[in-house]
C-alpha cells in the first residue's frame, strides 16, 4: 500500500508541474505539498519526514482542540529556503476525517492548500497568486492541482463609474464586491470618479469583500450580502463601503471621521464580539459624531446581552439603533441575541433574499440582515425627509414598530420593514397607457383580467398580446374564453420593477385592488424564487389586496403555458399541482404538458363562477 501511494503521489507531482507550466519555485511547493500529504496519509513519521526532505527543521506535533476535547493535531515543517508547511491530521475520537497541507513562502505568504479525504484522495485544492506583496487571485484547483474553475479575484481596482445619487450610507463590513453591476453602480465616488469607500484591513483604497480569519484560502464573504439588502430595499442609496480594521480596531476613528467627511448620514454595522476593549476607540468616537445613525446588529450568539454583551450591540449610544432577527410572531428568532435595555428593534431578518458574493441570489438569516434592513428603512426615510436630525430619524423609526410579545427589545417589532417610507416608490407609479383589449366574439365562459405591464421590465406590447392569444388557446378546451377586459402600462421607478410582497402592494393599489388582474414584472425579490407565482384566497389571507393576481417575470421559460397553468391556478383557487402525464398542472411546466381533463374543467368552471370571475 505504501508503495502504491508513493507512485501516485509522485506521478500527481509531475502531472501537476508539466500541465501547470509552473516556473521552478511552483514545482517546487507543490512537490513538497503533495510529499507532506504522502507522508501524512501514512502517519508522519518524523523519521520519514526528515528522510523525505534534507535540511529541514521539524516542529513538535500540537494537539487541536475545543475545550478538553483533542481532535486531531497539527505539526510545521521548516524548509532551507525559509518556506515552510502546516500539516493537520482530524481525527475526532479516532477516527480519521481530514487530512491538510497548507504550504507558505519565506514570507509566510500562504500559496497552496490541499485537503484530502481519510482515503488520501485530494477533495479539494486552493492556490493564490501573488503580485509583489498582494495577492491577485484565489484558484480552484482539481486533484491534479490544475484550475478548474475561473480564478477569483482577490483584491481588484474598482471599475470607473460616477458618483451615485441618494443617501449616503457607509457600510463597515468584510467589503464589498464591487465588481458586481448591481452595487458598482452605487458607489459613492469624488467628482474626479475615484471611489470613497476604503480598505482599514490592508490600508488600501480597495475595500473588497474577504474575511479571511479562518483561512485565505476560504475567506468569508459577508459584507456583498449585507450590501445587496440595502441596495434592493433603498435603491437610492448611495455606499460608501469600508473593510473594518480587524488588525487594529484603533483604526476605527480615522474609519468614521472618513465616512464623516464623506457625507455619511447613516452607518450599518453588522458584526461584533464580545470583547469590549476592542470597540472602545469606536465608542468614543461615534458618541463624537452626533449626526451620523449607527444600525447594529445585536448578534447571534442565542442570548440575553443585558447580562452577556455583545458589542458595538451593548454600548450606551444616543446615535445607534441595535437590531435582532424576528422570526414571523415577532419572538425572537432561533440563534439571535435580545436584550430589553440592550436592543431596540426586532426585524424580521430570516430567510431573507440576498446576493452573494459571485452575484447568485442565496438566502440568508441573521440579525445581520435585520440590521440591513432597518439601514435600508432609515435610507428611505432620510429620502422622504432629509431635514431630519439623527434624533429626529431615530425616533421616527421607532415609532413604527408595535409591541414586541414579550419583553425582548425596548423598542418593539417592525413586522415589515420594506413596506414603510415608500413614499417616493409610491409616486413613482404613473399608468402610461391604457388601453381596451380587442373584443372578440365567443359563446361560453368569458375570462376578464386586468393585464398590467410595468414598463422597463423586459416586457414589450405585441409579445403580450401574442402571449395571451397562445395562453387562451390552451385554456379554450375548457370552454373558458380568455377576453381580457384592458391592458395598462405603468411607468416606475427601478426599485419596484421586479416582485415582492411589498412592491406588489404599491401596484395593485395604482392599478386597482378589484378583479382579476396579471402583472408582468421584470423578475422577483422572492425566496423561493419562483418565474411566476399566483394569489388566490388561501395565500393572500395577510395580504387580501393581492387575492386573484397573477405574476409573471420576464425570465419565464414558456410564459404562454406558464400564464395558461397561472391562470388556471386562479380560475380553481388552488395552488396544488397534479402529477398526471402531459398535464398543464404539473409543476414542471413545458411544451408536453398542456392538456385539462374535464374533471379539472368542471372543477375550474365551478370555482371560478362562485368567485365572480367568470361572465
Amino acid at each position: 500500500m505504501i508503495i502504491h501511494r508513493f507512485v501516485f503521489f509522485t506521478a500527481l507531482v509531475l502531472l501537476s508541474s508539466r500541465a501547470i507550466g509552473a516556473d521552478d519555485a511552483s514545482a517546487t511547493y507543490r512537490q513538497r505539498t503533495l510529499t507532506a500529504l504522502q507522508l501524512l496519509c501514512e502517519g508522519f513519521d518524523d523519521e520519514a519526514v526528515r528522510a523525505a526532505f534534507s535540511g529541514i527543521s521539524l516542529g513538535n506535533a500540537e494537539d487541536i482542540a475545543r475545550g478538553v476535547t483533542v481532535f486531531g493535531w497539527r505539526q510545521r515543517i521548516d524548509f532551507a529556503d525559509g518556506s515552510h508547511a502546516n500539516v493537520e491530521r482530524i481525527a475526532p475520537e479516532g477516527q480519521l476525517r481530514r487530512l491538510s497541507v497548507e504550504y507558505s513562502d519565506r514570507r509566510s505568504r500562504p500559496l497552496l492548500l490541499v485537503l484530502a479525504a481519510p482515503d488520501c484522495a485530494i477533495r479539494n485544492a486552493r492556490s493564490i497568486v501573488y503580485d509583489d506583496d498582494y495577492a491577485v487571485y484565489l484558484n480552484q484547483l482539481d486533484e491534479q492541482l490544475k484550475p478548474r474553475a475561473e480564478r477569483i479575484p482577490m483584491n481588484p481596482a474598482v471599475p470607473e463609474g460616477d458618483d451615485a445619487p441618494g443617501i449616503t450610507v457607509a457600510l463597515i463590513d468584510s467589503g464589498v464586491n464591487y465588481l458586481l453591476p448591481a452595487i458598482a453602480r452605487h458607489l459613492a465616488r469624488d467628482p474626479q470618479g475615484q471611489p470613497l469607500g476604503f480598505d482599514f484591513w490592508d490600508m488600501d483604497p480597495r475595500p473588497f469583500d474577504a474575511h479571511p480569519v479562518h483561512s485565505p484560502f476560504f475567506p468569508q464573504r459577508h459584507g456583498t450580502r449585507i450590501a445587496s439588502i440595502i441596495l434592493r430595499e433603498a435603491p437610492d442609496t448611495r455606499l460608501i463601503p469600508y473593510r473594518y480594521p480587524r488588525p487594529d480596531m484603533q483604526r476605527m476613528r480615522e474609519l468614521i471621521i472618513h465616512a464623516a467627511d464623506a457625507g455619511a448620514r447613516i452607518v450599518n454595522l453588522s458584526l461584533g464580539g464580545n470583547k469590549h476593549d476592542q470597540w472602545i476607540t469606536f465608542e468614543q468616537i461615534a458618541r463624537q459624531h452626533t449626526g451620523m445613525l449607527f444600525v447594529v446588529s445585536a448578534g447571534n450568539n442565542g442570548r440575553d446581552i443585558d447580562k452577556r454583551p455583545v458589542y458595538p450591540a451593548s454600548l450606551n449610544l444616543d446615535n445607534m439603533l441595535t437590531v435582532t432577527s424576528a422570526d414571523v410572531d415577532g419572538y425572537p428568532a432561533s440563534g439571535s441575541n435580545w436584550g430589553l435595555s440592550s436592543v431596540d428593534l426586532l426585524v424580521p431578518g430570516e430567510h431573507i433574499p440576498a446576493t452573494g458574493f459571485s452575484g447568485a441570489p442565496r438566502d440568508v438569516s441573521g440579525s445581520s440582515y435585520a440590521a440591513a434592513r432597518v439601514t435600508a428603512l432609515a435610507s428611505r426615510v432620510l429620502l422622504n425627509s432629509p431635514e431630519l436630525s439623527v434624533a429626529e430619524l431615530r425616533r421616527t423609526i421607532l415609532s413604527m414598530a408595535q409591541p414586541a410579545p414579550g419583553p425582548f427589545v425596548s423598542g418593539g417589532w417592525i413586522i415589515e420593514p420594506a413596506d414603510l417610507a415608500r413614499e417616493r416608490d409610491s409616486q413613482s407609479l404613473r399608468i402610461s397607457a391604457a388601453t381596451d383589449w380587442p373584443t372578440e366574439a365567443a359563446r361560453g365562459d368569458r375570462y376578464r383580467p386586468t393585464l398590467v405591464m410595468i414598463n422597463d421590465s423586459g416586457w414589450d406590447r405585441n409579445e403580450l398580446r401574442q402571449l395571451v392569444r397562445r395562453s387562451a388557446d390552451i385554456l379554450k378546451q375548457c370552454g373558458i374564453h380568455l377576453l381580457p377586459a384592458k391592458m395598462l402600462e405603468i411607468a416606475a421607478a427601478d426599485g419596484v420593477r421586479d416582485f415582492s410582497r411589498s412592491n406588489a402592494k404599491l401596484l395593485t393599489k395604482k392599478a386597482g385592488t378589484q378583479g382579476p388582474r396579471v402583472f408582468f414584472v421584470r423578475d422577483t425579490l422572492d425566496r423561493p424564487a419562483f418565474d411566476a407565482v399566483t394569489f388566490g384566497t388561501a395565500n393572500s389571507r395577510s395580504i387580501p389586496d393581492l387575492r386573484f393576481t397573477v405574476w409573471m417575470t420576464a425570465v419565464t421559460r414558456d410564459p404562454h403555458i406558464a400564464l395558461a397553468h397561472e391562470l388556471a391556478h386562479m380560475l380553481l383557487d388552488d395552488g396544488s399541482h397534479t402529477r398526471l402525464p402531459g398535464n398543464l398542472m404539473r409543476s414542471d411546466t413545458s411544451p408536453d404538458n398542456v392538456e385539462l381533463n374535464e374533471q379539472q374543467c368542471s372543477k375550474m368552471r365551478d370555482t371560478a363562477r362562485q368567485n365572480g370571475l367568470l361572465g
